[in-house]
């Protein structure tokens, strides 16, 4: 067997041995005998997606859900680049996936050759390792060295993507089938472990005006005994988005909702004087602009990212301390008892806007708004919700949610492709039910992503249906001009049965509370027996003017 082929085995035997389960492949026949070895060994659960950039995102969900490194494995050339929209959300969301691209013999790139490009180093700005396996090396244990590093660079020192290209010369086909070596030599790590040090305690107790603003992170990503002890400092007030999965009721889950709330009283009385950052991106335009007007003295950024060490998103940025979220809660000094009005001053306000906007709540209109709420009252309590963007995202962040339920979004990058592919995958290795919602342009963006076999019968897509890109209608600048609706909105008129049905989905539609109320019951308070798609049309002015409403009724 040559080199090349025995590169395979060597993966195979590695991916195994270091806890990796999952492999999404797609069809082609560059990457065929890899598919073979893996699938012949029965270490792993093997899936088969025939979209290159829906199995992309398909792994990413998976790997949400495992919470471990999902691998995938593609032909050569452009096969391969349409990994890199999954790939780019996995670096910024900080989840392992290990892309396997198959490839020609380097002598054959840029020599006019078939499905042949510049593979190697391809994804390298998104990614946190890459490797091409040596075609020809006569020592196994060098490959084994490469392909060691990179699995463990998909997890430490921060998760993230990282790219195995692996060239394979013809015959493809002569592979030893019958005896899987097992004596590859496995390298470990060891996690380094980091304390705060005693100043920056002393400094964080003496502060009586501290802000914590929670990013996009995992469910029960941050111990619960380090919640409560944020929640018993009266000097600290914590906000946290709905994808930070991160509760307790005295802390603000409805960012936008409160901002609006302000008095130009409170704006100037309010300011933090030490702001600390956890987790990824953050939804919220209204608090990232408030932030950078306030410009708070002192800015404490929290990553276990090495590279991430000047990440100043609020203008203000002080500090970069490289630690767990954990470590670093664990470390705070407790602060004295009532030593400040922070918090109480907020969690007034906070009253004060969950009137106001309980009150909003008692004249709905058929709008995104009002429908909006009615699915978050219908979800089942335990459900996985994966929010798409870009409105639902942000309509999503207006409420409050039950305690149960666990929230995902492709915040990464923010774009429209792969959100569905994302909450499938997670939804094919996961025993909980996962509901997608989505809205009209990114459904028809990624229709592929129903063209898959491992869809549970419990995937749900909820679709919002305005008639085209409905954000450009609530941001400032796009509305006022004529070009909104033919070139930005990309206005139409098209629904999703058709879609739905050729897929084999069970399909819904509602154009009023009537038919809303009727297709969530049917959906979530029976058995779910197919995946299902679940349509509800508004209105597009409509809903702009009906969110505009709501901001101005909290002032």
């Amino acid at each position: 067997m040559t080199p090349d082929k025995e590169n395979i085995f060597i993966l195979a035997y590695l991916l195994h041995k270091k806890g990796i389960t999952h492999i999404v492949t797609s069809p082609g026949s560059r990457n065929a005998p890899a598919i073979i070895v893996f699938n012949r060994s029965g270490w792993f659960n093997m899936y088969s997606v025939a979209d290159e950039r829906a199995a992309g995102f398909f792994a990413l969900g998976m790997a949400q859900a495992l919470r471990r490194s999902v691998a995938l494995i593609c032909t050569s050339g452009t096969a391969a680049l349409n990994y890199y929209p999954a790939l780019t959300e996995a670096f910024y969301q900080q989840i392992p996936l290990i892309a396997i691209t198959a490839d020609r013999p380097s002598e054959w790139i840029d020599q006019a050759d078939g499905q042949t490009i510049r593979q190697e180093n391809v994804f390298s700005n998104h990614t946190r390792y890459n490797i091409s396996l040596p075609e020809d090396a006569t020592d196994s244990r060098f490959s084994a060295r490469l392909i060691n590093t990179a699995i463990d660079k998909a997890n430490f020192p921060v998760p993230g993507p990282v790219h195995i290209n692996l060239p394979l010369r013809e015959p493809l086909y002569d592979l030893d089938l019958t005896n899987y070596k097992t004596d590859y030599p496995i390298m470990e790590v060891v996690s380094p472990i980091q304390s705060l040090p005693a100043e920056i305690g002393a400094e964080w107790k003496s502060k009586k005006k501290k802000m914590v603003l929670v990013g996009q992170m995992l469910p029960e990503q941050i111990n619960q005994k380090w919640i409560e002890r944020l929640n018993n400092d009266s000097s600290v007030i914590v906000f946290v988005e709905t994808t930070s999965n991160f509760n307790h009721p005295t802390f603000i889950a409805c960012t936008d909702r409160m901002v609006e709330a302000l008095t130009p009283q409170d704006i100037t009385e309010l300011k933090p004087d030490l702001l600390v950052s956890l987790g990824g991106s953050v939804v919220s335009k209204k608090i990232k602009a408030l932030l950078r007007k306030w410009k708070p003295s002192v800015h404490w950024h929290i990553t276990p990212d090495s590279e991430a060490i000047h990440t100043d998103t609020y203008l203000s940025l002080s500090h970069t301390f490289i630690m767990t979220m954990d470590t670093f809660l664990s470390s705070l000094p407790e602060s004295p008892a009532q030593f400040s009005d922070y918090r109480d001053r907020w969690l007034a306000i906070k009253r004060r806007a969950e009137n106001k906007h309980n009150t909003f709540l008692k004249a709905p209109s058929f709008t995104d708004f009002f429908v909006f709420h009615r699915i978050f009252e219908a979800l089942p309590n335990n459900e996985v919700v994966h929010l798409g963007n870009s409105t639902p995202i942000r309509y999503a962040q207006l409420f409050e949610h039950k305690p149960g339920r666990k929230f995902f979004g492709n915040r990464g990058t923010s774009g429209i492709d792969g959100c569905i592919s994302t909450a499938a995958g997670y939804a094919a290795v996961s025993a909980e039910s996962v509901t997608s919602i989505t809205g009209d342009i990114g459904f028809f963006y990624e229709s592929n992503a129903l063209w898959n076999r491992h869809i549970p019968s419990s995937f749900t897509i909820i679709l919002i249906n305005n008639g085209g890109g409905n954000i450009f209608r609530i941001i400032d600048g796009p509305s006022h001009f004529e070009e909104l609706e033919p070139f930005i909105e990309m206005s139409h008129q098209t629904h999703a049965r058709g879609i739905a049905e050729s897929f084999g989905a069970e399909y819904y539609f509602a154009d009023n509370f009537t038919s809303l109320g009727e297709a969530l019951s049917n959906r979530y308070d029976h058995p779910r027996e197919k995946p299902a798609v679940i349509e509800i049309k508004t209105q597009a002015a409509e809903n702009a003017l009906i969110l505009k409403q709501y901001f101005q009724n909290l002032k």
